[in-house]
């Protein structure tokens, strides 16, 4: 229980993590199942606070959660389902202008070809695809342009 105290936590890291410590096989499924009966590890609800968190605190493409997800351990189907509710495709691209018009007013000191190359590359490592960061970052630089003429 205490390893929930502190995150939620997917029924796989919890799992491992238990595994890790030494508890038997019979253990932690025991512990898992009382966990979920309380309601305290269900992988549909850490999929869907984890989504938000990654749209609000350090937002990622839909691609970079999926494999975030993946890696803990959550069922395709769930996070899919998840992506689907919360993060559609239109929003990921809207995500991306926003972070690229931010990340462009930041490099408003440099050379355009250096604006365009950093945002991008920031986009990129944010999981997005190069194609939709370079357009992004085409659109928002044409915009910001448009709002200083």
């Amino acid at each position: 229980m205490r390893l929930l105290r502190y995150r939620p936590r997917s029924v796989a890291e919890v799992r491992q993590r238990l595994l890790t410590l030494r508890f038997t096989d019979q253990e932690i499924e025991k512990s898992v199942a009382t966990a979920k009966a309380a309601g305290l590890l269900d992988d549909e609800v850490f999929t869907k606070v984890w989504v938000d968190d990654r749209l609000l605190h350090h937002p990622l493409s839909r691609r970079a959660i999926r494999q975030e997800l993946a890696d803990k351990g959550i069922d395709k189907g769930i996070v899919d389902a998840a992506l689907e509710k919360l993060y559609p495709a239109e929003k990921e691209k809207e995500l991306a202008l926003s972070l690229a018009e931010a990340r462009l007013a930041r490099y408003s000191s440099l050379d355009h070809a250096k604006r365009m190359q950093r945002t991008t590359s920031f986009l990129i490592r944010r999981g997005f695809s190069f194609s939709l960061a370079r357009r992004t970052a085409e659109i928002a630089d044409s915009e910001s342009g448009e709002l200083n003429d």
